[in-house]
């Protein structure tokens, strides 16, 4: 399956959009620059979940996909999730890892994340299959008015009063103290 066949031509599926890779290591980055340089999407590079933040904060109207490593060296993919909830319209978020056992996997869909990518290096097909089907999600959820909640203490859909903007800043979550 090529990339042609993830982005018919015609098909109004073509996201004019960004994915914000957060991961602390360099074949992650080099894997996925690869795979997304031949696609419709633009990679945005985080080495840490502070960098992500920012990026976010400066960029989140188009990002609508996060792909966070597991562990990072300021924190986990769990805290990048709780970060995403803050806001009412949050990018989708992708966690991947090098060694995934049935308990991450599992932790990863109970929370909420998205899907769970085993890497690197990444199977190109799987990659942006999981990245358009995180998209499609995400603008799925926004376009009904039921925003997908993440997290466990968190309820599933929010009421149609919710606030769909970002104020500015809403990502400082992501650095200690910064």
């Amino acid at each position: 399956m090529g990339v042609s066949s993830i982005f018919p031509a015609g098909s109004g599926a073509v996201p004019a959009s960004a994915v914000l890779l957060v991961s602390a290591r360099s074949e992650n980055h080099d894997s996925l620059r690869s795979i997304f340089r031949g696609s419709r999407w633009e990679l945005q590079e985080a080495w840490t979940a502070c960098e992500g933040g920012k990026t976010l904060g400066r960029n989140h109207s188009q990002i609508p996909v996060v792909i966070s490593e597991d562990l990072l060296p300021d924190g986990d993919w769990k805290q990048v999730l709780t970060g995403l909830d803050k806001v009412a319209v949050g990018p989708t978020l992708i966690v991947c890892s090098r060694l995934a056992d049935e308990r991450l996997w599992a932790e990863v869909l109970n929370l909420g994340a998205f899907d769970l990518l085993l890497g690197a290096p990444f199977e190109p097909e799987e990659v942006l299959r999981v990245t358009e089907s995180a998209w499609r999600a995400g603008n799925s959820a926004v376009s009904r008015g039921a925003v997908r909640r993440r997290g466990p203490d968190r309820a599933q859909n929010v009421g149609p009063r919710a606030p769909k903007v970002l104020a500015t800043g809403g990502y400082s979550w992501f650095c200690n103290g910064d």
